[in-house]
């Protein structure tokens, strides 16, 4: 059941989101994405550990939305896995890297929501196997981007999928 305020998610068995995009949690992400703050991933993903410790979950690796080579570059690392390895040392689950970028989309923000499930038809695609996984990313906005990540998990096989993040908008 997804939280308070967040619509279920195609794909997806269960969510895990602590904070709603605003305030200090806002400033968090984009410190993280924006200014490459790491330690903002720590606040994260210690907030998103809590909610998975109180509410359990089945996830036997943990792995993640793939960010844009281009933010990546600017960036110097990949801010949703540097989350997800900061969640999996905090939750004991290994962390694989099960998802890659098939092709650069536009970035999502300046899009509409049935737009933003267009923009990533094709985006993603899958590197191994998958059982029962938790895919992070920073913010589950429309939940196009996840539930996409969801198809390509599902077609390596996995048997259910759980999704975090710190954030919803």
């Amino acid at each position: 059941m997804p939280p308070a305020g967040l619509q279920a998610i195609p794909g997806v068995d269960r969510i895990h989101i602590p904070w709603a995009y605003a305030g200090a949690a806002r400033d968090l992400v984009l410190a993280l994405k924006l200014r490459a703050a790491r330690p903002a991933a720590e606040v994260m993903a210690r907030a998103v550990a809590e909610v998975i410790q109180a509410s359990g979950t089945v996830a036997e690796v943990i792995t993640w939305v793939p960010g844009r080579s281009r933010d990546i570059r600017v960036r110097g690392f990949d801010h949703a896995e540097t989350i997800a390895r900061e969640l999996g040392s905090r939750v004991g689950i290994p962390v694989v890297s099960l998802l890659e970028r098939a092709r650069d989309r536009p970035d999502q923000t300046t899009l509409s929501g049935h737009a933003r499930w267009l923009n990533l038809d094709g985006a993603f695609a899958g590197a191994g196997s998958a059982g029962r996984v938790l895919v992070v990313d920073d913010l589950v906005t429309t939940g196009a981007t996840v539930a996409t990540c969801a198809g390509v998990l599902r077609r390596l096989g996995a048997s259910h999928i759980e999704v975090a993040a710190p954030c919803r908008a």
